[in-house]
């Protein structure tokens, strides 16, 4: 590669046997491992961004370290980053189109999270989950299931009050007999081509298989004006969905007793540069619109469920200084005023905020939460519960939050 590119991936600084390091998470999946690098090898990867050369690689690191280093030495780097596939090349992209052609092939969506976000035994999992509702200690509930619902998708040890308390709300709301559609609108933390994107696959879960309501999935597609179903493979490593299953499960007594329509939500952050409301983009209307009008012809039978975590903010999410209280605190009071647009069920107000900030708390819920706002087209909705996420000794914090919308 002559101007070689690094590949989108999550940088997460750690300690290694005493040592600084900094680890690669790969939210697509094709790593299969976390990939850790020195600093000094982390720094010369970050300046792989398709415009630079090796001998600007090595003009740039005697700059900035002061150490005289050979182009063969800076060769050898590059070759071990492209064969750990960190770099975007011929040996990644092979490697991909092989991982891709084997998940399209597959009629379900295997699980991904079971054994690293929560417990593959159903027997154990359904015992934590029902711990989890039996400590909830909030008394609200509504006579029907509400038309939508947020609740976050970090993992289940660290957002497991925030769950327990948006579920157990959940269930209280849940009448027998009922086999609802949830339309679960994920943030996608991969690449992903378009807006959004649908899913001719079912998903497999330690309680057997949710399926996908596929005749539903096809007519919003269409309506929407989408090319086949979008992105699908936006799906194939994707979390943020999979986490709620295993709840959704628990609360409706089976995986067999509600249906989905699974969509995968790319980042709004163009819009945000551009200072534009994502409504205005012709798609994104579209979309909007073809949601607005399954809500019509569905009814009662129907719930949305933005699946969004909020800030993530600290060192490990690129901010120059590591989080303390101080700002955690002024970090939750601005989550509190933009949640508070949102149960006004203003999403372009919900949009305004984090565009004004120009998104600098990093809300990565912030496309499924304004897509769940246009659908329930000005809903009012109340906060169930918010909490947050937080390491004192690496200086970072996530937020997130579970809302109701009801009927």
């Amino acid at each position: 590669m002559e101007y070689p590119k690094i590949r989108r991936l999550e940088p997460i600084p750690i300690n290694q046997q005493g040592k600084e390091m900094i680890a690669l998470r790969d939210p697509e999946g094709y790593l299969r491992d976390l990939a850790v690098l020195s600093p000094p090898i982390f720094y010369l990867a970050s300046l792989c961004d398709g415009t630079r050369s090796a001998r600007d690689l090595q003009t740039a690191y005697v700059r900035r370290f002061g150490d005289l280093i050979t182009l063969d030495q800076i060769e050898a780097i590059l070759n071990k980053l492209d064969e750990q596939l960190i770099l975007d090349g011929p040996r990644f992209r092979k490697i991909k189109q092989q991982f891709d052609e084997e998940y399209l092939r597959l009629p379900n969506r295997p699980m991904i999270l079971a054994g690293r976000n929560y417990h593959h035994d159903p027997r154990v999992l359904v015992r934590q989950i029902r711990e989890l509702l039996e400590r909830a200690e909030g008394k609200e509930r509504d006579d029907d299931l509400p038309l939508g619902l947020i609740a976050p998708h970090i993992d289940m040890e660290r957002g497991g009050r925030c769950y327990g308390e948006t579920y157990a709300y959940l269930a209280k709301c849940v009448k027998e007999r009922l086999k609802p559609l949830v339309v679960i609108l994920g943030t996608c933390h991969g690449e992903m081509n378009g807006y959004f994107a649908l899913t001719s696959k079912h998903y497999l879960t330690p309680f057997g298989l949710v399926e996908t309501d596929l005749e539903v999935t096809r007519q919003l597609a269409e309506a929407a004006g989408m090319e086949g179903l979008g992105d699908e493979l936006s799906h194939r490593n994707e979390h943020s969905i999979e986490i709620q299953l295993p709840f959704l499960a628990v609360v409706f007594g089976g995986a067999e007793n509600f249906r989905i329509i699974p969509i995968t939500c790319n980042s709004f952050h163009g819009f945000i540069e551009k200072k534009e409301l994502p409504s205005s983009d012709e798609s994104v209307s579209r979309f909007i619109h073809a949601l607005q009008g399954l809500k019509s012809a569905m009814g009662d039978e129907m719930i949305f469920l933005a699946a969004a975590d909020l800030a993530h903010v600290g060192v490990r999410f690129g901010s120059l200084l590591p989080t303390d209280a101080l700002i955690l605190t002024s970090v939750s009071v601005k989550d509190k005023e933009m949640l508070s647009l949102a149960a006004s069920g203003e999403g372009e107000e919900f949009y305004s905020y984090i565009m004004r900030e120009e998104d600098n708390r990093h809300i990565c819920g912030l496309p499924p939460i304004y897509t769940l706002l246009k659908a329930l087209g000005g809903s009012p909705g109340r906060l169930i519960h918010y909490d947050h996420w937080f390491d004192p000794r690496e200086g970072s914090a996530v937020t997130f939050a579970g809302m109701t919308f009801p009927r």
